[in-house]
Parts: structure tokens; sequence; C-alpha cells
């Protein structure tokens, strides 16, 4: 399959392909490692690749769910694969292996998806950019020398610039979303609960950590969501499944909504025009589609709140 083309489909469209037998997950695994030579240089994205995924691989150890054969990448943070690197992108963890599969890699593995290496990240994910002394810095795919943001900006750059179409993120306080908005992808952090941080991680993050993937289609992230959202044995808690599929829901008009929007300076920084500028132009948007929107400005000390949350400790 040539690059171009591989680029052009979402995680879902090269799961069809699979599917029906116009390409196989090995050569989706060699145009994924072609794709990683010939980008990656210019983005780092990628910090390691699994052979035995690629030149290697054998079909019969994939999952057998939707996103059969799928390129995927597992990130540097909170990616626990039994027998794999888990760094933190930290020069203090180099070299340590994980000891045990977490439930996410358990579910995203019998989602089919073929993980084949790893995904750049911020040391422990406390950045809002993905740079470090251990792998350096990782550049969104529009734009030599700048961010791609954080702290899953290895697996968001990889997506878009067309190395993998999907690959895994974990979200506090915007690791998910961030990448997503400076690289042009779709990035949602489900609802605590949503999917289970278990079994060595629990509820990381005061319970705000939430593991999940970095797409490029909206159809892609409602079908992960529906092969990762499986309650597992020793979750504190879990939030019930809607009746129909999240790929189902979302062919579904929605409802009107009550927006809120602000682009007030709600972190001590005063937002860039153009940033505004093109919330703005979401807002005028939404409002035509038939949305409740409105401007707001809400009583909201972000400084204040950053300080409480990293100075209470973890029970």
């Amino acid at each position: 399959m040539k690059l171009a083309e591989y680029a052009s489909h979402d995680a879902s469209g090269l799961a069809a392909l699979v599917a029906s037998r116009q390409v196989s997950p090995a050569e989706l695994a060699a145009t994924a490692a072609a794709a990683i030579v010939a980008i990656n240089p210019a983005i780092n994205a990628v910090v390691e690749t699994y052979p035995d995924r690629i030149e290697a691989l054998d079909e019969r150890s994939l999952g057998n769910g939707p996103f059969r054969g799928v390129p995927f990448l597992m990130k540097d943070v909170f990616g626990h694969e039994a027998g794999r690197k888990i760094e933190f992108g930290s020069r203090l963890c180099r070299g340590m292996i994980a000891q045990q599969d977490t439930h996410y890699c358990e579910l995203v593995r019998a989602s089919g998806v073929n993980i084949l290496g790893r995904s750049a990240a911020p040391e422990y994910s406390m950045s809002g950019t993905t740079e470090g002394a251990l792998y350096g810095n990782t550049c969104t795919p529009w734009r030599a020398g700048h961010s791609a943001g954080g702290s899953t900006g290895g697996g968001m750059a990889a997506v878009i610039a067309g190395i993998v179409p999907i690959a895994h993120g974990s979200d506090i306080g915007g690791s998910i979303r961030i990448p997503a908005s400076f690289c042009g992808g779709v990035g949602l952090k489900p609802s605590r609960g949503r999917i289970s941080y278990g079994p060595m991680l629990d509820e990381l993050g005061y319970g705000l950590a939430q593991n999940f993937v970095q797409v490029k289609s909206v159809r892609d992230a409602a079908a992960m969501l529906d092969c990762l959202a499986v309650p597992q044995p020793g979750d504190p808690f879990v939030i019930p499944k809607p009746a129909e599929t999240y790929a189902a829901l979302i062919r579904r008009k929605p409802a009107r909504l009550k927006i809120g929007w602000s682009t007030d300076a709600l972190m001590g920084m005063k937002t860039d025009a153009a940033v505004a500028s093109a919330v703005a132009n979401v807002a005028r948007v939404l409002a035509d589609m038939g949305h409740d929107v409105s401007e707001e400005s809400p009583q909201f000390d972000g400084l204040d709140s950053m300080r409480s949350m990293t100075s209470t400790p973890e029970g």
C-alpha cells in the first residue's frame, strides 16, 4: 500500500480493508514502518518500534475486534504492556519493563489493533507540550519547530502525520485534548469510570486521569469507546453504558445543547488573538446548528485551582 493511500484512511477505513481482504495486517504494519522511516525524523513522535509486530508479525496473535490489523502506538506513560518498556518519558525510568498489562492494554488488544511501538510523551505527562531530556521534542506535523502539544503529543502527531491512524492517549488536565487542538485531530476525554484504569494504576490523578485514544475521525473515537468501555474486576465504580452503541449514537442528530464559551485569561495568560477568533467562529457555527450558545465569563482562577489540586495529597 502506498503511503498516501494509507494516510488517507482513518482506523475504521483501514479495518474495513482488512475485513474485506483488500489488505493484510502484515502489509499495514510494513506500511506503518515505512511511514515511521519517512516521517518520524521530522516530528519525533515515535520512540520505539516492535520488530516482532512488524517484520515478524504473526497475524494469528491479533484480536478479532473491529480494528483487526490496524497499526497502533502505545503512549510511553500509562501504556503498560507486559514485557515492553514503559519509561514515563523520564531518564529515571530508562529501560523499565512493565510486569503486567493494564486492563486498557488488554481491551485495546482485543479490539484487534496491532501495537507496533511507543509514542513520545513528556516526563510523567506533567506538561502541555511533548518535550524532554530522554527523547527530545515532538513537533506538530503542520509546522516544523512548533509543539504538538501534550502530554500525548507523540500519539496525536503520529496520527495526523499519517504514521498510524489511531494511538493511545491519556488525559488528566488536557493531555488528549491539547494535542488534538495543536495537531488538528479528535480529542475526547471519557468520563470518570467509563474506561478502567486498573489494575495497577487505580484512581490515578485524584480520579481525573483517563485512558483513551487519539484519532482523526469521530467514528473512530465512537467505535473504540465501544471496545474500551467494559467494566473490569476491581473497578471502584462504573458508568452504565447507553442502550445503543456509541457508533450508532453518533449517527443521530443531537438534541439542542446549552453551550457557554469564553476566551478569558483563566490561567493568567492572555488568549492569543488568533485562538480567540477561532473559538468565536466555532461558537457561531454551533449557534447556526441550532444550539443555545452564549459567551460567558466564569469566575474561575485556573492557577489557584491547579495549585490546590497539586498540593493536595492523593489518598
